[in-house]
């Protein structure tokens, strides 16, 4: 994607919404740092949230939890044998897995997203847990994103997608898939990869 100018609020989260939903990870992952985070070398400066920045931080956290979720899902996808074999990732191993967790774990610490985005990261920070192999960290994040309780009423189809990745995850009761027994979660994985709503 070529570098572009500054989009209407409007385009922008559409083309957000469009690129979330089908699974077009670096068109948004590129989108996000050309629209919704500032410069690199004024992005300390918004991180320390003064008076005159409010704004550039809640667009710059909006952007990182978009960036996080492109770049789990990429690194997901460039893992998929391991993931098909139950194999968890690492941090160490997986720079993608790293960022991503750390853009999670900063916009949730500072708080200051609204309600419906807070519980998005919320859950996108439970996948990339289950993925590490903590099964009790993904189902205490989806504990506290009160996924029991969300409505999915008239939500686009990039958050029924993580709504029903995380039913799927607290379903599975535990990460070790046992032998001869089906592999649930990549089984479902391959299905929703072949509409391009993403891997898990």
């Amino acid at each position: 994607m070529a570098a572009r100018g500054p989009l209407s609020h409007v385009k922008l989260e559409g083309e957000i919404e469009r690129c979330r939903a089908e699974g077009h990870w670096g068109q948004l992952r590129l989108l996000v740092q050309q629209q919704l985070l500032p410069p690199a070398r004024t992005r300390r400066k918004v991180a320390a949230g003064g008076t005159e920045e409010t704004g550039k931080l809640l667009r710059s956290d909006y952007g990182s939890m978009l960036l996080a979720e492109a770049l789990l899902e990429e690194c997901l996808k460039e893992n998929f044998a391991k993931l098909k074999d139950s194999i968890p990732l690492t941090e160490r191993n997986e720079p993608k897995l790293s960022e991503a967790k750390q853009y999670l774990t900063n916009v949730l610490i500072r708080g200051k997203l609204r309600p419906k985005y807070m519980t998005e990261a919320m859950l996108i920070l439970g996948k990339l847990h289950y993925v590490e192999g903590s099964y009790r960290d993904a189902i205490s994040m989806y504990a506290k994103a009160g996924i029991d309780d969300l409505s999915t009423k008239d939500e686009p189809l990039y958050m029924l997608r993580l709504v029903a990745e995380a039913f799927v995850i607290k379903g599975k009761g535990s990460p070790v898939v046992m032998p001869n027994k089906p592999n649930m979660l990549f089984d479902w994985a391959a299905s929703i990869t072949d509409n391009n709503l993403g891997v898990l």
